[in-house]
């Protein structure tokens, strides 16, 4: 079990490196292999398509953010959502020129949307749990599917925020979230 797991590791790693230097249009396996050393067969053993080293990119996120978040206490539901999207953005920092080439990219390879698109909105629903928020039912899909709009339009800000601080990233985000606010007292008037 221990091997598998070193392997996975490695040839993550190898997937990673590729996609940096040229990016999520041009990623091969064979160009991972080629690079690394390691054969062919054992990224066949861990991914079954390229989509999959994205993928298991955004659940390494979701882990690190499930791991290591400490609820604040006494803090308001936008408090908490900042609080919880900001500590996924720390997460994903070491991955950032990675995902900085596999946004500019990811348009020209339709065919990867729909896995894509799953595993963002179930990222988002761990999001949701862990702030205490529940993610079912008709307010849930809602809650969802607006933390999901946010996420993506706060990311392109993030991804070209290399300030110390993400003082342009936290003021986008402040911002979408009191929208988000406002739209759910909207809603909460019509229900």
């Amino acid at each position: 079990m221990q091997k598998s797991w070193l392997m996975k590791k490695k040839t993550f790693k190898a997937c990673l490196k590729v996609i940096e230097r040229e990016g999520w249009k041009s990623f091969t396996f064979a160009k991972a292999s080629q690079e690394s050393g390691i054969p062919l067969s054992a990224f066949k053993k861990h991914f079954s398509s390229p989509t999959d080293v994205m993928i298991h990119l955004f659940q390494e996120i979701d882990k690190v953010v499930l791991e290591h978040h400490v609820a604040s206490e006494n803090l308001s539901t936008k408090e908490r959502l900042f609080e919880i999207i900001m500590e996924r953005f720390d997460a994903a920092t070491p991955y950032k020129p990675v995902l900085r080439r596999f946004w500019h990219d990811w348009l020209y390879t339709p065919d990867d949307f729909p896995s894509l698109a799953c595993q963002g909105y179930y990222s988002m629903v761990w999001m949701l749990e862990v702030v205490g928020l529940n993610p079912r039912g008709i307010s849930g899909i809602l809650r969802v599917q607006g933390l999901i709009t946010l996420y993506v339009l706060t990311l392109r800000t993030w991804l070209d925020d290399d300030s110390p601080d993400l003082g342009k990233t936290m003021a986008f985000l402040d911002k979408g979230l009191s929208k988000m606010e406002q739209a759910a007292v909207w809603l909460n008037n019509f229900s």
